[in-house]
């Protein structure tokens, strides 16, 4: 926090230009470099799509291709079980003799020949007993030398010979595996890796020809042949050799098992899949995923053989994929530093454009704190700059007005201060006179008289003495009650005062004098014609809250036009009552009001309603 606010310091003591160049820099630069990484970002997602969408083809088309040679060679196997000659080959019982065995050998690799010469791209094909291997001659039926014989011994004990009998007849697809291990042939461990690693196909012949219109059958004495036909591990990669367009692109296939059956690393082969991708990513029969292999990301697409169930995938470097993005990026660091460089002159342009008006009046401020109220700045700023200058121009000409207005006042402060020491004596002299004639009329026994002059004296110490706006209603009342004293004697016998306002908190605040005009008015204007019998009744209540009074008389009264002029500013009569209400809004507001009612030939009313305030 110690440091936040350092260096908010730091930030509010900057000058408004270099904040604004602050400002101005990021607000341009900042969009940019965003808007770069987002289309970084969007090109790298659509070659990725891209390149998903292409893998993806690629891949099944690859798989097609190879399901339908599987297929034919699925459909050759089929065939194979009715062919008429292959059922009289083996029905019958063991060969007893090598002549023999070599007979059925020929005859067997000529049926083979038959239905699998054609095909380039198999490796072997036997039918293998528990006592020989048929088709192991060099006959027409495989191009490919040397030619491995599978070993009728080693095979009948092979896990491949099991699952091709619980298969019962089923076509089995053997994932890529080392014949000569797996069958015992020790004497060949040595060879070329290429000749000895093979996946197979293979199947329980049970032959069951129709001749003449007649199925046949082997009985039980005669065993089974499996047909076992075996293809080069390099087989997949004839096919894949013409798609491989990116670099360091490969494919390979996997068994769902997770066992290898062509891979460009050669040492893999027939082992478990170590990236583990056929347990988490080969949920669906095909698709593409983002995974790492090695530690490193990668593209792969993967698709499902109908035939074999085993999964082809091609594996792509995601570097490869976006290997142009560097050239990319490059292009949009340049483009950064250039909106940068432009960013930073168009600052400096925008803030001395903005800060020149500010300059100006920081000038003439300082000339104006220097005591040169006569500065005044040309105006040829836009609109906000033209009103603060504008107004700095009208203050300075203000302040020229309220020197020379303050020089006349204390002028006139001096004549009045020596004018008051005149009248402070004034006051004093007439309590004596006042005093002098109350004394007289005590002397002549005119009681009246001394009371009149004795109000008269309470008037004038209240009206001298007391200076505030707000007194209490005690005073206040006191004071009315000595006018109306002298005013019943003026108009002797023409009126009668009468107060009701007792129990009314006499500590109370009030407005000075707020009910003498409505009395006076009364008095001049209510009784102006009449000859006696007036009253005024002063009638005053509270609610712990609010003070109401009402001043009503007997008097002649009043129209209702008359009603609604007489608080109208522009008349003349009943100047008092306005006076008295426009106090009462300016101390309480909506608070406090005055209302005025009145009967022609019956009296008026005037009520006050003012909040009770201590």
């Amino acid at each position: 926090m110690a440091f936040y606010r350092r260096l908010n310091n730091r930030f509010m003591q900057m000058k408004m230009r270099t904040k604004l160049i602050l400002f101005f820099v990021p607000l341009i630069t900042i969009p940019s470099f965003i808007t770069g990484y987002i289309s970084y970002q969007a090109s790298t997602n659509i070659i990725v799509d891209n390149a998903r969408e292409g893998i993806e083809e690629i891949v099944r088309k690859n798989n097609t291709v190879t399901d339908i040679f599987f297929k034919h060679i699925e459909e050759r196997t089929i065939a194979l079980i009715s062919d008429p000659d292959l059922f009289a080959l083996f029905n019958r019982p063991r060969p007893q003799s090598d002549l023999e065995l070599v007979q059925m050998d020929r005859k067997a690799s000529a049926i083979l020949n038959q239905y699998f010469g054609q095909d380039q791209d198999l490796y072997t094909a036997q039918l293998v007993t528990s006592y020989f291997s048929f088709g192991s001659g060099s006959g027409p039926y495989t191009t490919t030398s040397p030619f491995v014989s599978v070993s009728h011994e080693g095979f009948v004990r092979s896990s491949v010979y099991k699952e091709v009998l619980e298969r019962q007849g089923s076509l089995v697809w053997i994932p890529t595996y080392d014949l000569t291990r797996a069958y015992n042939q020790s004497q060949l461990y040595e060879m070329d890796p290429k000749l000895r690693l093979v996946f197979s196909g293979a199947r329980l012949i049970n032959s069951s020809p129709i001749m003449d219109g007649v199925s046949y059958t082997w009985p039980r004495t005669v065993e089974r042949p499996v047909l076992l036909i075996n293809f080069k591990e390099d087989f997949y990669s004839k096919l894949v050799e013409q798609s491989l367009t990116i670099d360091d692109t490969y494919f390979y296939v996997v068994s769902k098992d997770g066992l290898i059956v062509t891979h460009p690393d050669v040492s893999r082969l027939g082992a478990l899949d170590p990236n583990g991708w056929f347990k988490t990513e080969f949920a669906s029969d095909y698709g593409t995923s983002l995974v790492k292999e090695n530690g490193s990301d990668v593209l792969i697409g993967y698709d499902t053989s109908k035939v074999t169930g085993w999964v082809t995938v091609a594996v792509v470097p995601y570097k490869q994929l976006i290997r142009n993005m560097p050239t990319v990026r490059y292009m949009d660091l340049v483009a950064g530093a250039a909106m940068t460089v432009l960013a930073i002159f168009i600052a400096f342009m925008i803030s001395d454009w903005l800060t020149k008006p500010i300059k100006r009046l920081l000038v003439a401020i300082q000339l104006t704190g220097s005591g040169d109220f006569n500065t005044k700045i040309t105006d040829h700023s836009q609109f906000e700059f033209h009103i603060l200058i504008k107004k700095f121009n009208q203050m300075n000409g203000r302040i020229q007005e309220l020197i020379k207005e303050n020089y006349e006042s204390r002028l006139r402060e001096k004549e009045a201060e020596i004018m008051a020491l005149n009248l402070q004596l004034n006051p004093h002299f007439l309590y004596n006179t006042l005093n002098i004639m109350n004394w007289m009329a005590i002397d002549r026994d005119d009681k009246e008289m001394s009371k009149m002059i004795v109000s008269l004296s309470t008037m004038l110490q209240f009206t001298v003495n007391n200076k505030q706006e707000i007194v209490t209603l005690r005073d206040d009342l006191d004071w009315l009650r000595s006018y109306t004293h002298i005013m019943e004697n003026r108009y002797s016998g023409v009126f009668t005062v009468v107060y009701d306002v007792d129990g009314l908190p006499g500590e109370c605040k009030v407005p000075k004098l707020f009910l003498q005009p409505i009395v006076e008015n009364a008095i001049i204007h209510g009784f102006e014609a009449q000859g006696d019998g007036g009253i005024i009744r002063i009638t005053g209540s509270s609610d712990g809250k609010r003070l109401r009074f009402m001043v009503s008389d007997n008097g002649k009264g009043m129209s209702a036009p008359q009603v609604d002029s007489l608080l109208a500013p522009e008349r003349t009569r009943g100047i008092g009552i306005q006076n008295v209400a426009k106090r009462i809004g300016l101390l309480y507001g909506d608070s406090g009001k005055l209302d005025v009612t009145s009967v022609e030939s019956e009296g008026t009313v005037v009520e006050v309603t003012i909040p009770l305030r201590r």
